[in-house]
């Protein structure tokens, strides 16, 4: 009988399945969520001049999740005889340890697609951080990259994404949906396929950003934000509205997906004596978990644009009374704008999708308009308390 191939899978996963209880896995989903958000000046944003730090910290999300500690991958990754050690991305142990967590929680006997790709995504940030090191050594003009990044064509994916979270999630999520049977057996050679393969995405696309900044900074083309330039060859464009909007929407978007956001909201929005809280809580639950089309983020976008569109105030007074009590007027209007009517027609399209899980049967059309505003109200809090942190 031939010698039988030595697998890390087999050698780990049985403390893998073990450790990973509901309540290890939702602290891990948590962890990862507050990384984002810590470093979420750079993620929720499309500057890419600058890197965050991706470390032993960060990595241990992962191995105290499951259990298994670093160095155990490093001896399993020197034993086997596929994987090469020569190697420093087939040979990284957090990769190795991401793979092995993506393999378990798809092969559960309820897999759990969401959490196995939000692990893929946690493993593409320290990927991207390593990539931007190695072509961006001590980070990247910001004046340069802004202009990189505002001209590249749209054969460049980045280009319709609203941040470079979203950038890697997408990119994790292509990469997630074509080598899922391949994360599903998990041999020592899936491994290296997979994490290859995640890493050459990223990294390609780095590069031709990379050749387009250079050559943007030998022509000394750059965004000025200086706004008293009036310079032409400055190449003076201005950070407009439609950036910060985009990267606001983002921000707080990512914090509801993640339920990171004060219940105090939802109390605050009870504006009529019919509107139970806890009705009102299980509702929006329902409405954020539900969201998979991205229509609250588009619902936070119109938000804030109607507000700078109509109100004639800057985007600094959106973390300010003026927001809240300009919202609350808004609402009993009869406008026409585009932006309200979308509000308005999202808000009935979600009581009409949620409505029964909180009596529908039984609170009629005097309910049905207070649950509706008191959505609108909760938002509008939501939306002013985080502006105050962009």
């Amino acid at each position: 009988m031939g010698e039988v191939a030595h697998m890390i899978r087999d050698h780990v996963m049985p403390t893998i399945t073990k450790a990973l209880t509901p309540a290890s896995v939702t602290t891990m989903q948590k962890q990862m969520a507050e990384y984002v958000d810590s470093n979420s000046e750079i993620l929720l944003t499309l500057d890419l001049s600058r890197r965050y730090s991706f470390g032993d910290q960060d990595r241990a999300v992962v191995y105290t999740a499951i259990q298994v500690p670093e160095e155990v991958f490093v001896s399993e990754i020197r034993d086997s005889k596929t994987i090469k050690n020569n190697n420093k991305i087939h040979s990284n142990p957090f990769y190795c340890a991401c793979m092995l967590t993506m393999h378990a929680l798809l092969t559960k006997a309820k897999p759990d697609d969401k959490t196995a790709l939000l692990v893929m995504v946690y493993m593409s940030l320290q990927m991207y951080t390593s990539a931007h090191r190695g072509f961006f050594k001590y980070n990247a003009n910001k004046q340069v990259m802004d202009y990189t990044i505002a001209h590249l064509d749209n054969s460049f994916r980045i280009r319709s994404m609203p941040s470079l979270y979203a950038f890697l999630t997408d990119n994790a999520t292509v990469a997630f949906n074509t080598y899922l049977d391949q994360i599903k057996r998990c041999d020592d050679a899936d491994i290296t396929w997979v994490v290859n393969a995640l890493w050459d995405r990223i990294k390609g696309k780095m590069r031709k950003i990379s050749n387009k900044y250079y050559d943007n900074h030998k022509s000394g083309r750059y965004l000025n934000a200086d706004t008293d330039s009036t310079d032409p060859e400055n190449y003076h464009e201005m950070d407009n509205d439609s950036f910060m909007i985009d990267r606001l929407s983002n921000k707080i978007y990512i914090k509801l997906l993640n339920h990171q956001f004060d219940d105090r909201f939802l109390k605050y929005a009870i504006t009529r004596s019919d509107t139970s809280y806890q009705r009102l809580k299980t509702l929006v639950d329902d409405i954020i978990q539900g969201d998979d089309k991205g229509e609250v983020r588009k619902y936070i976008s119109a938000t804030i644009e109607y507000f700078l569109l109509m109100s004639g105030y800057g985007f600094e007074f959106i973390g300010r009374g003026e927001f809240i009590s300009y919202m609350k007027g808004a609402y009993a209007s009869n406008t026409n704008m585009e932006q309200m009517t979308y509000i308005k027609n999202r808000l009935d399209t979600w009581l009409d999708e949620n409505m029964v899980s909180v009596g529908r049967v039984r609170y009629g059309k005097t309910a049905k308009l207070g649950y509706k505003k008191a959505i609108y109200m909760f938002f509008v809090f939501v939306i002013n308390h985080e502006s105050k942190t962009n």
